[in-house]
């Protein structure tokens, strides 16, 4: 059977607690890896850069299952477990290939990586003209930029819509 990468709603900011509690009650046969995707990002303090970890997507654990039926089932049987992306009743949503595709560009294989910061230049205006990292591929879809705060958002086609993908970027001199 194919084994899919799925997505699963949980209360924001509860997303590593909903998770816990899935390793613990449910049977790995039922599932291969758990996800909670995050990216980096630099916050200033005190005049100071210093790098951080945030959600990707608040609310979200993406899941990797061969039996997506069979977990639906047993996550069924307890209250107290996520509730799942999809209709009324809960149902477990496969990642659409093209998804699959952007998130392991910006997580990795597995997405078992932080999304890194990426290595930005600007011009004499103060306009973002070059990247390197995970945002090269997304330079023409850039709808703001916040230097001073360190990040970007592109506008990316994701999850069947248009998304405003924040990415957190360095300038040279940023710690790493």
């Amino acid at each position: 059977m194919n084994t899919n990468w799925c997505v699963m709603r949980t209360i924001p900011g509860k997303e590593a607690e909903a998770a816990a509690l899935m390793e613990k009650k449910i049977s790995r046969k039922l599932w291969a890896s758990l996800r909670i995707l995050r990216k980096q990002q630099l916050f200033r303090t005190k005049g100071r850069y210093l790098l951080s970890k945030k959600e990707m997507f608040p609310g979200y654990i993406f899941v990797h299952t061969t039996s997506p039926k069979e977990l639906r089932k047993e996550l069924e049987k307890s209250r107290q477990f996520p509730q799942l992306v999809g209709g009324q009743g809960i149902d477990i949503v496969p990642v659409e290939p093209k998804d699959l595709k952007f998130l392991k560009n910006v997580c990795g294989e597995n997405l078992g990586h932080d999304m890194k910061l990426s290595t930005v230049e600007v011009d004499d205006e103060g306009q973002v003209k070059s990247a390197a990292g995970v945002l090269k591929p997304y330079l023409n879809q850039i709808t703001r930029q916040r230097l001073r705060h360190r990040y970007v958002t592109a506008r990316v086609r994701l999850f069947n819509r248009q998304e405003d993908v924040l990415f957190g970027i360095r300038v040279e001199g940023d710690p790493r």
